[in-house]
């Protein structure tokens, strides 16, 4: 029993070790060459990554700004929290590729590491947040179903003054009667 103890006592050692460890050096790139070095790039194939991953970074940097111009132009958004939450979370992706990118020549793979980590995170926040959401949103009219309503209140309204006035014509035979 000492033995089970004693080595889980290690291990929580031993990781909290490796924790600390992971964030003191977070910016320290001594640890790995840059990816350039790492097996056999041809220049196409480097730049092509580069290249893809720096367009996929400027994309996903794009759409946020896009929905933070639209969140500021249209007052009052339903499920505020969730728009902010896909901004969070397409920003984090793009930020990824972009790390990729630059790990080219700087391999700072430990903060990739933790932005992924992060990226994965609000992943899942987002996902509660849309299933917890979802059944509010399924609720809502669609433009469809507001188009056709608003021909039903139409055609309702015009059944009713046609018999208000066939109401009136016979109210006024009987006055007259």
């Amino acid at each position: 029993m000492d033995l089970f103890v004693n080595n889980r006592k290690e291990l929580k050692t031993c990781s909290m070790n490796q924790f600390t460890e992971f964030f003191k050096k977070l910016f320290d790139v001594s640890d790995w060459p840059p990816r350039w070095v790492c097996g056999v790039w041809s220049d196409f194939h480097g730049w092509l990554y580069i290249g893809s991953d720096v367009a996929i970074w400027l994309a996903y940097f794009i759409i946020p700004v896009i929905l933070i111009w639209f969140v500021q132009k249209k007052p009052n958004v339903p499920f505020l929290p969730v728009f902010w939450l896909f901004g969070a979370f397409i920003l984090l992706c793009g930020t990824t590729h972009f790390l990729d990118a630059i790990i080219f020549w700087w391999p700072g793979y430990r903060i990739s590491a933790l932005v992924k980590f992060l990226t994965a995170l609000v992943s899942f926040i987002t996902v509660f947040a849309l299933i917890r959401d979802l059944p509010r949103v399924l609720s809502l009219s669609s433009p469809e179903t507001d188009e056709s309503g608003e021909e039903e209140l139409k055609h309702t309204l015009l059944k009713r003054d046609n018999r208000i006035a066939e109401l009136e014509e016979e109210l006024a035979r009987l006055k007259s009667a």
